[in-house]
């Protein structure tokens, strides 16, 4: 039996699928063989329908699928073309331990050997009410917003999208109060409130896999039928002795899922 792919069903039998899908299936298995390689164009419609005799509507809906599986993408004016991206692994607990000068995300491209360009802007804010509990503080007080947004490849094509917010009431005035300013912007979370004697040790992730909004498929240019993972993040100080625990940083990130690995190497204690 072939290796199930997403967009495939197994109770479907070939003879059953419409046209255009046997079409669209043929591309991508030239894309997953390496056949076609990543940014080469597509046929266009014309040029479909006369390599496999069907007619616009199919060539077209063929296209569509391809797209809707992510091995394509559409360029207004110059055609479709093949999007086969190389998936960033996320190693968890590793990527979190200290002594990494890098941030997570930098060291996941260099470990995949793809190009990576990181759009991050950062804003004083006041905490929501979701946000000011996840903290455990109080809703309206100060924070830090910061803004992601990662592409990756080439041509480059979006990777994750995500905020992150901080509670000033432990960063302001220090050297760390905005996350890519001062001697320490290059750091991950645990290395950077290290510096103000804040010793993180725990990080919580809660994973959710859905469908994007619409306005979510449109920042990251997939589908809406495309699943997308939610990450909500919080480190913690966690004491052992009794005293209160502190939340000094939390996320909400969100990816395409086939554009990550997630990969977990855990102790058992």
């Amino acid at each position: 039996m072939s290796e199930l792919m997403f967009g495939d069903h197994p109770e479907w039998p070939d003879n059953d699928e419409p046209l255009y899908k046997k079409i669209a299936k043929e591309y991508r298995q030239k894309i997953v063989s390496g056949e076609l390689q990543d940014g080469e164009k597509l046929p266009s419609e014309a040029q479909l329908c006369d390599i496999h005799d069907v007619s616009p509507i199919t060539a077209r809906s063929a296209m569509r699928q391809l797209r809707d599986w992510g091995f394509a993408n559409g360029v207004k004016g110059k055609g479709v073309f093949v999007r086969r991206l190389e998936k960033l692994t996320r190693i968890a607990p590793i990527r979190y331990f200290k002594g990494q000068e890098a941030r997570t995300y930098v060291r996941e491209a260099e470990a995949s050997d793809v190009e990576m360009a990181v759009e991050h802007h950062t804003t004083r804010t006041t905490a929501p009410a979701n946000i000011a509990e996840r903290l455990g503080i109080e809703e309206g007080d100060p924070v830090t917003c910061t803004r992601y947004f990662i592409r990756m490849g080439n041509p480059p094509q979006p990777v994750t999208s995500s905020y992150a917010w901080e509670p000033l009431a432990i960063t302001g005035g220090t050297e760390i109060e905005l996350p890519h300013e001062g001697p320490h912007a290059a750091k991950g979370v645990a290395d950077r409130f290290a510096a103000i004697k804040i010793f993180v040790n725990q990080v919580e992730e809660k994973l959710d896999i859905r469908t994007p909004t619409v306005e979510e498929a449109k920042l990251l240019d997939i589908a809406t039928n495309r699943p997308v993972v939610q990450i909500t993040q919080t480190f913690r100080r966690v004491e052992k002795w009794g005293a209160e625990d502190v939340a000094v940083e939390t996320a909400d990130i969100l990816f395409p899922a086939d554009r990550y690995e997630l990969r977990y190497v855990m102790d058992i204690h």
